[in-house]
């Protein structure tokens, strides 16, 4: 454990870890192309605002999108357990010899923190200029892992989990990387999620044991940072397509886009989880299927919408919500919360879903268990359908769903300003009564 690592400033060739170089890191066997094509989901928007001025924005951005982030399919990026060496967790991010994994959820986020500090040190230009070099350099050389010698007996498997207490980060981040372990033959190790705070909460313990029963007595947590000689950990093909050049998808990525041309910007994690979703999430969809194959729900409404009940500071409802759910009720709507039901019910509930309507929240992450022909609308503002819309794309490109966002307005106190986008917090999401209107049209012809 004598590798020092790099400081978050140092330039992207010298920092982030590449497969010729640094070493450390063993395949369990054959390693697919990082991208597959996949049929995906039905990802659609509409506006609702009453202000012309959202409306007309978020049509020039969703054009905007649809022409300059927009793949040509949607993309099943794998994931593979791997066994490394000298590895460390810090700050939500992962080093293996020193050298940071820019792949994986771990890897959007240490190009956000890296991209900043080295935008501060040395100017916005450079700093996509070293992100580049780094991928030039690295599709020079060989890629592929070396295979591992050994067994796995007794090894630990390590995740890294940036906030345990979020369902949407659990879920995506942490839980679907045990449907990797679950088919791991030889695993016999403890499952050590290494998070920035030690409490579990009672849901990630509960959906551990309705889906993963067989892994629920081996996971441990432990407080970051932290380090392990050997493990095996979730090797993500999400970055390293654009430095293995050999299984480059033809026509995958519009010329006229950048990433087409080579160039590779610090928003390079954002397009990827726009466009894609990683293998462990379908392989978690899988499983909970699995689990409720011989269960019938029949019992519970296939056309719903799901609040949130608040908690100190933390209140999002939409003020006029009873109101929306009174015109939804003749349609077949039924309101619920998604912590009244077991996590099997949740699974069973999206699996036969008709219509989920709900605003902006991590329920949306349910979305992954809907089957294809479920209809999910989400109520949002224009900084959601700006800075989240990828929260969830990957799950309706899992599941095969119809996943539409709706555009609203902010609260009254802004008027007709648009607040900032970041540094506030997620806004409540207002729904005038023309808007309200609009929902119920949109939802008659479903």
């Amino acid at each position: 454990m004598s590798d020092a690592l790099a400081p978050y400033d140092t330039a992207a060739p010298d920092a982030y870890w590449m497969p010729s170089r640094d070493g450390g890191i063993h395949r369990l066997g054959p390693m697919p192309a990082p991208w597959a094509k996949v049929r995906g989901g039905t990802i659609k928007s509409i506006t609702l605002s009453d202000k012309p001025r959202i409306n007309r924005r978020w049509s020039r951005e969703w054009a905007a999108q649809q022409s300059d982030k927009q793949f040509t399919s949607a993309v099943e990026t794998d994931v593979r357990p791997v066994v490394v060496e000298n590895l460390t967790v810090r700050d939500t991010h992962l080093a293996v010899n020193g050298k940071w994994l820019v792949t994986g959820p771990a890897g959007a986020r240490l190009l956000g923190t890296t991209g900043r500090a080295a935008k501060k040190a040395r100017g916005q230009d450079a700093s996509v200029e070293e992100l580049n070099a780094f991928f030039t350099q690295a599709s020079q050389h060989p890629s592929e892992l070396p295979l591992w010698q050994g067994d796995i007996a007794g090894l630990d498997f390590v995740i890294e989990a940036r906030n345990l207490k979020n369902y949407f980060h659990f879920v995506r981040e942490t839980f679907s990387v045990l449907a990797l372990i679950a088919d791991l033959d030889g695993f016999t190790g403890r499952i050590i999620i290494v998070a920035q705070d030690r409490d579990v909460p009672a849901f990630v313990l509960a959906h551990i044991a309705a889906i993963f029963p067989e892994l629920r007595d081996k996971v441990d947590v432990h407080q970051a940072p932290a380090t392990f000689e050997r493990a095996i950990i979730a090797h993500y093909s999400d970055s390293s397509y654009f430095y293995q050049h050999e299984d480059k998808i033809e026509g995958l990525i519009p010329d006229h886009q950048a990433l087409a041309k080579g160039e590779i910007g610090t928003n390079l994690m954002k397009l990827i989880i726009l466009n894609s979703y990683p293998r462990s999430l379908q392989k978690l969809r899988e499983v909970a299927h699995k689990r409720i194959e011989d269960q019938r729900f029949e019992h519970l409404p296939d056309r719903f919408w799901v609040s949130r009940r608040a908690t100190p500071g933390h209140d999002r409802t939409i003020e006029n919500e009873d109101e929306i759910l009174a015109l939804l009720e003749p349609y077949g709507f039924k309101k619920i919360y998604f912590e009244d039901y077991a996590p099997l019910t949740q699974v069973g509930l999206l699996r036969d879903a008709d219509i989920m309507i709900s605003y902006h929240g991590a329920g949306f992450t349910n979305m992954l268990y809907a089957g294809p022909q479920a209809r999910i609308i989400e109520l949002g503002t224009l900084q959601t359908a700006r800075l989240r819309m990828d929260d969830f794309t990957g799950f309706a490109n899992a599941s095969q769903a119809d996943y539409t966002v709706a555009v609203a307005d902010f609260p009254d106190e802004f008027g007709d300003d648009i607040p900032p986008m970041r540094g506030a917090g997620i806004y409540p999401v207002r729904m005038s009564d023309a808007a309200v209107a609009n929902l119920i049209a949109l939802v008659k012809t479903l």
